[in-house]
Formats: C-alpha cells, sequence, structure tokens
C-alpha cells in the first residue's frame, strides 16, 4: 500500500523537527562544554599561581589544605591508601582518630560522601594512572636551611586526581549556570550574559580557587541542575517527559543533601516558596504534590546513605516537609471559590492563616523530635541568628560570627555588583517581567469587558425587538448588564509564569541569607547572574515596538562596562602570584611523624586537622562544628587561650585523654580591631577572670604543674599532659 502525499509531508516535517532539536541540543551542549571548559582551567590556573602548588612536597601539600579542607582530603586519603578499599570503610565507619576517644561513624556526622566516591573511582583507576604517562617525580630546591623535598604531579598522584574532579565540578557549575540561564531567558544569549556576569563577577560568585573541597564548591553545581529542572518541570506539559524529570531531579536532590550539610537549608526555603505559589495557585496541587515526593523521596534516601544523620532527621526541612505533605493529602480542598470581595478577604485571611500555621506546626515538630531525640546539632544555627540581631554573645557564637565569612554581607560586595550592572540589570529584569505580567492581565481584562459590553448591547436589541411584538399582554422586564467586579477580573486574568516566579523569589531568599551570612553570598551571586538572562527575553520588553530596531544599539552601549570590569576581574585575579610555605608547622608535624610517643593531641581546630591528615594521630577537637559534643570539645580544648586555672585545663583534658597539648602563640597574643581575638572572646564568654592573667602566656612563659614542655619554635609549643592515674610504685623485692 503507497503511502499518500499528506503522509510523505507528515514524515518529512518529523525528520526536519527531529534534525532541527538535534542541531539545537549538540549546539548547546557543545557551548555548555566548552564554556565548562574554560572555567576548569581558569579556577585550577589561579589555585596553582596561588600555591605554587605542582613544586611543593606531599607534606606542604596537606599543610595547604587549612582547617575544613586538611580534615575533608584526610578521609579521602584514607580511602586511597587503605589497602583493601573495605579496610578504608571500616576506618571511616569506626573512625578512632577523629574525637578520641570514641569512635565516630564519620559518613554519618561529618558529609564525606564526595570523598568517598572520588577516592573509590581513584582506587578503580590505580592500575592504569600509577605509570610514569600520567606521574613523575622531581627533587625541588626550598633555598638555603632548607633540604630539598621530592615532588610529584600528574593525576596518578592522588591529591591532584582529587584537585582534578573539584576543577571539573566547577566547570559543571558553569555549564549548568548557562544552560540554566538559556532555558529560563529562551535565549542563548542570555545564558552567555549569565556566563560572562559569573566571570565579571567570580570573586563573588565562588571560591573554589582558594578553598577547592569546601561543601559549597561541590554541591554549587548540583543545586544549579537541580534549580534548571526545577525550571524545567515547571514548563513542562508532557506526562512522559514531566517523569524524566522528576527521576534526574530525584537523583539531584540526593547529591545534594548527601554534599553539603546546608542543602537542608536551602531545600527548606524552596519547599516554603512552592507552598506560597501553590497558596496563590500560581501552581496546582497536583504539580507541588509531585515536587513534595521528590523530595520526601531524596530525603529518605540521603539519611538511609548517611546512616541516620541526627541532624537531617530532626532539621526544620523534614517537619515542615511532613507537615506540608498532610496539608496536601487532606486539606488542600478546603479552599474557598472566589466569587465576591468578601471571598476574596476571607480566602486572604485562610492563606496568611495556613501559612503561620504550617510554620508554627513545623517548628513544634522539630522541637518534639530535637527533644525525643536528643538532638542540638543545629542550635549553634539559631543562636547565631539571634545573635546577630541581638546583644547575645556566646563562645560559640563568636567564633562565628568573629570569622569574616560569617559576618554582615560587606558593602564592598554591593559596590562590585553594581559596578559591573548585574544589580541595574537584575532590577531591570523584574520590573519587564512584572509589568509584563499586569499588562497581559489589563489587556486580558479589556478584551474580557468589551466581550460582556458586546453581548449585553446584542441581548439589549434582541429584547427591544421581542417587547414589539402584538398581543403580547405580559411585560418582560429588561435584563440588568452583567455586573463585573474589576479586582476580581483583574485577578483571575493575572497569569504568572511559574518557573520565572520561582527563581526569582528563591534570588530573594539567597539576598536574605546573603546579607546575614556573608559566605552565602555565593548562592545569591550565582543567582543573580542566572536572573540577569532575562533581559534578552523580548518578551518581557516594556519599549514601545517602535524602539525594538535601537535594541542592539543599546545592548552595545551596556555591554562596554560588562567587558570593561570582566577585563579588570580576570587580569586582577590572574596578577596575583602566590607561594605557599609554612617551615613552623613543618617541622611540628615532622616532630611529631618522627619523635611522640602515643596519644592523642589537643590543639586549635586548624592544627587539629592538619595533626590528623599528615601524622594519622588522634585528636580532641576538629574543625567541623555542626554537632553538639564538636562544640563542647572546643570549648574544653579552647580554655587554654582563656584565663582559667591550669587545673581546670589538665581537669577537662583528662576529661579526654589528652597526651599532648599544643599551643599557637598567634592565637594567645594575636589581637583583633574588631574585639575578636580569643582573649576577647573568653572575655565576653567569662567576664569574671577578666582580672586573671591569661593561661597560654603562663604556659608559655614559666613552669606549669602537670604540663611538660617537648616541643617548641617560634609558632608552636607543644606539652605533655601528665595523668594523675599513672603513678609511680617502688619495688619492693628482686626480680
Amino acid at each position: 500500500m503507497e503511502a499518500t502525499p499528506e503522509e510523505v509531508q507528515d514524515g518529512s516535517k518529523d525528520r526536519k523537527s527531529f534534525g532541527r532539536k538535534l542541531l539545537v541540543f549538540t549546539l548547546l551542549s557543545g557551548l555548555a562544554y566548552s564554556l565548562g571548559y574554560i572555567h576548569y582551567k581558569y579556577v585550577s590556573h589561579l589555585f596553582e599561581n596561588d600555591r605554587n602548588f605542582l613544586y611543593l612536597s606531599d607534606l606542604e601539600r596537606e599543610m595547604s589544605f587549612r582547617t575544613e579542607m586538611g580534615f575533608y582530603y584526610s578521609y579521602y586519603k584514607t580511602v586511597v591508601e587503605e589497602k583493601p578499599l573495605l579496610a578504608g570503610m571500616y576506618k571511616i565507619i569506626f573512625d578512632t582518630l577523629v574525637e578520641y576517644p570514641k569512635d565516630v561513624n564519620a559518613i554519618n556526622r561529618f558529609n564525606i560522601i564526595p570523598e568517598v566516591i572520588i577516592g573509590a573511582t581513584y582506587r578503580y583507576f590505580e592500575p592504569w594512572l600509577n605509570t610514569t604517562q600520567y606521574r613523575e617525580c622531581h627533587m625541588v630546591e626550598r633555598g638555603p636551611g632548607h633540604s630539598p623535598v621530592e615532588s610529584c604531579v600528574g593525576i596518578g598522584q592522588p591529591v591532584f586526581f582529587y584537585l582534578e574532579v573539584i576543577w571539573w565540578l566547577s566547570g559543571l557549575t558553569v555549564a549548568a549556570l548557562f544552560l540554566h540561564a538559556t532555558v529560563l531567558s529562551q535565549s542563548v544569549l542570555g545564558g552567555l550574559l549569565a556566563v560572562t556576569q559569573y566571570f565579571t563577577n567570580h570573586d563573588e560568585c565562588t571560591r573554589v580557587q582558594w578553598a577547592p573541597n569546601e561543601r559549597e564548591n561541590l554541591a554549587a553545581p548540583l543545586l544549579l541542575l537541580q534549580a534548571w529542572l526545577l525550571t524545567l518541570r515547571l514548563r513542562e506539559t508532557s506526562k512522559n517527559r514531566i517523569l524524566k524529570i522528576e527521576i534526574l531531579t530525584l537523583f539531584v536532590n540526593i547529591l545534594c543533601l548527601l554534599f553539603w550539610q546546608f542543602t537542608q537549608f536551602i531545600f527548606l526555603t524552596q519547599l516554603a516558596i512552592f507552598f506560597v505559589m501553590e497558596q496563590l495557585k500560581i501552581i496546582d496541587v497536583k504539580t507541588f504534590s509531585l515536587i513534595l515526593y521528590s523530595h520526601f523521596c531524596s530525603l529518605h534516601t540521603a539519611v538511609l546513605l548517611l546512616q541516620g544523620n541526627d541532624m537531617l532527621k530532626c532539621s526544620l526541612y523534614t517537619t515542615f516537609l511532613i507537615t506540608i505533605s498532610v496539608y496536601c493529602l487532606f486539606l488542600s480542598y478546603l479552599r474557598i471559590k472566589v466569587q465576591s470581595h468578601l471571598d476574596l478577604l476571607i480566602e486572604t485571611w485562610l492563606v496568611i492563616l495556613r501559612i503561620l500555621l504550617v510554620v508554627c506546626l513545623s517548628w513544634y515538630l522539630k522541637k518534639l523530635f530535637s527533644d525525643y531525640l536528643e538532638v542540638e546539632e543545629d542550635s549553634h544555627v539559631w543562636d547565631i541568628l539571634y545573635s546577630k540581631f541581638t546583644d547575645y554573645k556566646s563562645f560559640h557564637t563568636m567564633i562565628y560570627t568573629c570569622s569574616e565569612v560569617f559576618d554582615f554581607l560587606q558593602v564592598k560586595s554591593v559596590v562590585n555588583m553594581m559596578r559591573s550592572l548585574l544589580i541595574p540589570l537584575v532590577l531591570v529584569s523584574c520590573v519587564n517581567v512584572v509589568r509584563y505580567w499586569q499588562r497581559t492581565a489589563r489587556n486580558s481584562c479589556a478584551r474580557e469587558m468589551e466581550g460582556v459590553c458586546e453581548r449585553d448591547e446584542k441581548q439589549g436589541k434582541i429584547d427591544d425587538e421581542d417587547s414589539g411584538i402584538e398581543n403580547n399582554t405580559e411585560v418582560v422586564p429588561k435584563k440588568e448588564p452583567a455586573k463585573i467586579d474589576p479586582l476580581l477580573l483583574y485577578l483571575r486574568n493575572l497569569q504568572v509564569e511559574s518557573a520565572i516566579f520561582y527563581n526569582i523569589s528563591q534570588m530573594v531568599v539567597y539576598g536574605v541569607m546573603a546579607v546575614l551570612v556573608m559566605r552565602l553570598k555565593l548562592l545569591f551571586s550565582t543567582h543573580m547572574c542566572l536572573v540577569s538572562s532575562l533581559i534578552f527575553n523580548r518578551k518581557y520588553y516594556i519599549l514601545p515596538k517602535s524602539f525594538s530596531k535601537y535594541i542592539p544599539i543599546m545592548w552595545a552601549i551596556i555591554i562596554v562596562p560588562i567587558l570593561t570590569e570582566l577585563s579588570k576581574n580576570v587580569t586582577k585575579e590572574m596578577s596575583h602570584i602566590g607561594e605557599f610555605n609554612d617551615y613552623p608547622q613543618e617541622e611540628l608535624l615532622l616532630w611529631i611523624s618522627k619523635e611522640a610517643g602515643a596519644g592523642a593531641f589537643a590543639g586549635s581546630m586548624p592544627i587539629s586537622a592538619s595533626v590528623m591528615l599528615s601524622t594519622r594521630r588522634p585528636i580532641i577537637t576538629h574543625p567541623h562544628y555542626e554537632h553538639l559534643e564538636a562544640r563542647q570539645r572546643a570549648y574544653a580544648v579552647y580554655k587554654m587561650y582563656g584565663k582559667f586555672s591550669l587545673n581546670d585545663l589538665y581537669l577537662e583534658l583528662n576529661k579526654y585523654r589528652a597526651t599532648y597539648l599544643i599551643v599557637e602563640t598567634k592565637y594567645c597574643y594575636g589581637r583583633s580591631k574588631r574585639r575578636c581575638s580569643l582573649e576577647d572572646i573568653w572575655d565576653a564568654e567569662a567576664p569574671g577572670l577578666r582580672s586573671r592573667p591569661r593561661l597560654c602566656h603562663a604556659l608559655l612563659t614559666e613552669p606549669a604543674d602537670h604540663f611538660y614542655p617537648v616541643f617548641r619554635n617560634d609558632h608552636y609549643a607543644v606539652f605533655r599532659v601528665h595523668d594523675f592515674s599513672v603513678r609511680y610504685m617502688p619495688r619492693t623485692f628482686d626480680t
């Protein structure tokens, strides 16, 4: 049977459509890969410029991973070095080094899944990587007074493989930003503008080049991918595609929760935005329920993979998810159909009441879960927020707020984003979108009003003709024109695009977070780059159509200052040349490795992380502060920088069976203009002890009971902590 001409024509159209889609997909994928590769090379080059990493020894490379970076890298080192792999996993799950003398399940506590995945991947490829093709070694001279060191380079070296994965993830961040901005603005130029703004405001958008393995750098590309998938989901109508997007979103949600402990707060704000959107009828209950289901499954999977993480189980994100899930299941149908001003007023108050009830009930459930399970892991987060708006101060809040990255957003950052036109473009984009929604609603109202008037006129003419019929003894009253409430008509015709509303709302929430905690400006700045792409969507322009021909000229004028700032920023970052060295710390770590006896080390959180990483000795404190016992341990050990008695410090260290105490001169004698030295912190925490001398000064300058000096250089002093339980027993018989 021969095909009809119509069937042949339809088949030709399908082939052309498929070919066009394939071409667009190939071009967008190629462009996204190219932009990601540029960022991968850029950040790796900046990192090398900053530390001269290629010419450092293994010990120096490990020392360059300060504080949390060294802490996380130590678990990657465990996975790579322990033979077989199961032995490494056992050491991580039953970790006896990080909080001596107890065992700690590091997977449950520290969000080290990225290190486990990267380490296992390296182990798989190690037979191919550990060859001269991927690894070579050379001797590096370090100047007079310092012995030469061996330096091995190439991805066959574990540390370079680890960094290579992180650089590619940073490239994925830019690729995801481009794809998301292209979809949101429905323009490739919008995607390119977002990436350009990202590079122009690079120092505001990321710090991966200075602190590679911080958790936010590993989660950033996944959060962008998740937001991109949500944008696609809100715009998609095909059930088959929606299912695929939901599955991908579920997988990405799980990784986000595994990679960064702060993800739970981001997802909390995300759910809150979608709940408000459902209340305002921007999305329907079905769409909202599917999003909730995805979060529900990802949360339970993440808790399972983290082996019952307490902070996640008792988080506000969990209780909020439970509360709004119950609402969707049982109460979502209790809505009033708005047909009058009274209905509108009642529904408005009910929306406000529902939101308040959900918030209060979620908070109550969180308190209930935390009290029942005796979990106080995230209590410091609320204390920090409370301290920012009041005079409340404590040791733990000041440890955070005295750090610059946890301070309020600096004016300098806002000025930089104004100078690059990022903030102006975002404001113009938002105004354009809101004006477009309003104009569309007004036009729809006008058309509907005209239609109603025409119907009334026609009905009036028909009634006039009917009233002239003879022998019509019954008088039929004329129908009055239908009264239309302009406000209700306007609200009914107001069509808010859900994808754009979500992204703008998320940007606003990130902005509030960034103002409160400067470290979170990375999320805010990146999302502003994304929203700025809407300026390229001509559908939302508020300019008259007669000005359309001048738009390219306008863009040529605007792009000049952006490119100027881009050139300045790239030149500034590329011109930064540094070289890492820390000979006093190297001397300390070598002494611990070669001469120190067995036992646990107590010290500040940064040096403790370095001791655990480079010497594999047990430590008392560590930099992962999101746990109650970790905060209690830090509080006890940091008493050496306060004005307590020697006996108080000794009793605290003896409780944790510490054998050695590391005292650092920079913490003991350091000063701060912001009154943020450890002496100032302890004076605020224990004002009754202000008149006493500093304990660390006594340790460093005079003999002290229970503390015997065993090592000293310009920056560090190590004391052996005497244990009262060990007593000299005289021999009473001959052997």
